[in-house]
């Protein structure tokens, strides 16, 4: 029974991310030579930090969600850091833009 409330909870959430209209925040644009990239934070509710979803988006507009949290605040935030971090590591030049 409380594995059957957690998959529909977990379902119901997804669907959220697919559903409504998410809203981006925080952003890194780095860029390397003529290349640029996006690593943007978006978030199902205004003015709330989860749920919320980290997605890293090419120049040729391919986006792929890295990341997504529930329920930890701060999540979505420490793992888009990071990953600008890595990016950076690579010879990427990362800067943050947004709130």
């Amino acid at each position: 029974m409380i594995a059957t409330r957690k998959a529909i909870s977990l379902a119901a959430w997804s669907l959220l991310f697919v559903s409504s209209p998410l809203l981006a925040n925080d952003v890194y644009v780095c860029k390397q030579g003529a290349q640029e990239r996006h690593v943007g934070i978006t978030y199902a509710n205004e003015g709330s930090a989860v749920p919320c979803q980290v997605n890293y988006t090419r120049e040729d507009g391919m986006s792929q969600g890295l990341w997504d949290a529930q329920y930890e605040k701060g999540y979505c935030e420490r793992k888009a850091d990071e990953f600008a971090e890595k990016l950076r590591s690579f010879g990427w030049d990362c800067t943050k833009q947004g709130s």
